[in-house]
């Protein structure tokens, strides 16, 4: 029996890529570590996060973030469209003690509740939108990466209206009036 598969009118180049691709069975291909959100390399997280359609990605995200985010896409993509996914989409991007504000909460101005952002007033009408209110101050670079979690997974039918956030920005120089912050909402 022979060792090659090729005719024996072979050329030099295809006997020596014979010789190349006839060690590929001897190289260890961990395919399960690849796909495990857990064991990949840091490395190739963008690339798992594309093949398990993470809809938002963000390189700057600490590897614990990224990590949940690869864990969680498919449990996302099966109730997209939920309030429980939209918190955990927020949860996995660090902003999981954001709190929402949905639909009309049928109040009227008897003092009953108080305007500060917890509730929404409005119409009837106003049933389809939302509002997060985030614990800390976030720049519009944030922000818009925010709207984009949420657009993508909030129900088509909904409104974010705005995300607006408690943490007062002091002005001791660690936040500029130079565009990148909004004060009071993003």
């Amino acid at each position: 029996m022979t060792d090659t598969l090729l005719p024996p009118n072979a050329s030099e180049l295809e006997r020596a890529m014979e010789s190349v691709t006839a060690r590929l069975g001897q190289v260890p291909l961990p395919i399960r570590a690849l796909w495990d959100a857990d064991t990949c390399p840091v490395h190739l997280l963008p690339w798992l996060a594309w093949a398990f359609s993470v809809d938002e990605w963000d390189p700057d995200w600490p590897e614990a973030a990224k990590r949940a985010s690869i864990r969680d896409a498919a449990r996302i993509q099966r109730h997209k469209g939920t309030v429980w996914a939209i918190r955990r989409v927020l949860a996995n991007a660090g902003y999981g003690d954001a709190r929402l504000a949905e639909g009309n909460s049928a109040l009227s101005y008897d003092g009953a509740a108080r305007y500060n952002q917890q509730y929404l007033h409005g119409n009837p009408q106003s049933w389809a939108n939302y509002r997060f209110n985030l614990s800390r101050p976030i720049n519009r670079e944030r922000g818009r990466a925010i709207r984009a979690m949420l657009d993508a997974t909030a129900p088509a039918r909904c409104h974010l209206l705005d995300l607006s956030f408690t943490d007062a920005q002091f002005y001791n120089g660690d936040y500029r009036y130079n565009g990148e912050f909004a004060h009071g909402a993003a």
